[in-house]
């Protein structure tokens, strides 16, 4: 009798805990699903990440996808933000993640059809070939694309798929081709696109080039450049300076305030320019390794200046 009532009361104590412990999941749950923190980790990629979006970093980047964020993942990582002017932490957060076309919901779901014009993948394409980034797939891009994949030994048929996207380092995403008839964009035909084409070749030619105080003015050959030095051999590869200008010259250069394509900001200290969006200042070496950046300064205290027509 005694055994039969130890067990009522067991059965009545598991009936009322019951619905309780099976209650406890569900708070877990909804508060990890609330989670600031847990929100912020679902951004960025790091040392120690795990799982899907961790392999499309991987496949990105070029290197076996196991999926697993470890030494050699990030070191993969800092030699693309090296490479790109991004910040060299070794993390893939927002703006290494977007340059590489990881996490991009739409840009994987969308079926692309015709030609591409006016896209921000067009862009990404056209900075990584050294292009003036007009967001428009004409007959230039095609040829930079074609190039691009003779040298990779791709098939030169200057369609940007999944092989070449992945070489290029922009990750998975639609593919981006020139839509036939289209002689839009930088075409070649006009002279400003050419220009700024030149410019960007002539930054990427000293974006690794030590920085040597004085370097650049006697001459646009030099061993090192200094921030206007660089500035004016850029310049200078487009056809748009004749001769080295100081910082302080810059503030009388060209035309007044800020340009569409290319903008010189300049002080009696100091000088940098900003072509298509990315800058082109001596500062930013020992944060990228480069010249170029993605990342912008304040303008403050900076004289505006523009090429004509620029």
């Amino acid at each position: 009798m005694a055994l039969s009532r130890r067990a009522a009361v067991a059965a009545v104590l598991a009936a009322l805990c019951l619905p309780f412990a099976a209650l406890v999941p569900m708070v877990e749950s909804a508060s990890a699903q609330s989670s600031p923190t847990a929100n912020a980790a679902q951004k960025s990629l790091k040392k120690g990440s795990r799982g899907k979006r961790v392999r499309q970093l991987q496949r990105a980047l070029g290197i076996p996808a196991d999926g697993i964020f470890g030494k050699g993942t990030k070191r993969a990582v800092k030699r693309y933000q090296r490479r790109h002017g991004l910040t060299v932490d070794g993390i893939a957060g927002p703006q290494t993640l977007s340059a590489l076309g990881v996490g991009s919901q739409s840009s994987g779901r969308k079926s692309h059809r015709g030609g591409s014009r006016g896209g921000k993948g067009v862009r990404a394409l056209q900075r990584k070939l050294g292009l003036p980034a007009d967001g428009a797939f004409g007959p230039q891009t095609e040829r930079a694309v074609k190039s691009f994949q003779r040298r990779r030994g791709l098939v030169a048929d200057g369609v940007v798929g999944p092989q070449t996207r992945s070489a290029l380092g922009l990750g998975q995403g639609k593919v981006l081709k020139r839509k036939r008839g289209d002689s839009g964009g930088n075409s070649g035909g006009g002279r400003k696109w050419s220009v700024i084409r030149r410019v960007i070749s002539a930054g990427n030619r000293i974006a690794t080039t030590p920085y040597r105080y004085g370097g650049g003015h006697g001459s646009f050959v030099d061993s090192g450049y200094d921030c206007s030095g660089s500035v004016s051999y850029a310049l200078h590869g487009g056809g748009l300076l004749r001769s080295p200008l100081d910082s302080t010259g810059f503030m009388s250069y060209g035309r007044p305030g800020r340009g569409r394509h290319i903008t010189i900001y300049a002080n009696a200290g100091h000088a940098y320019m900003v072509v298509d969006g990315r800058r082109f200042d001596t500062s930013a070496r020992s944060q990228t390794g480069s010249r170029w950046t993605s990342t912008h300064r304040s303008p403050a205290g900076y004289v505006a200046r523009h090429p004509a027509g620029f």
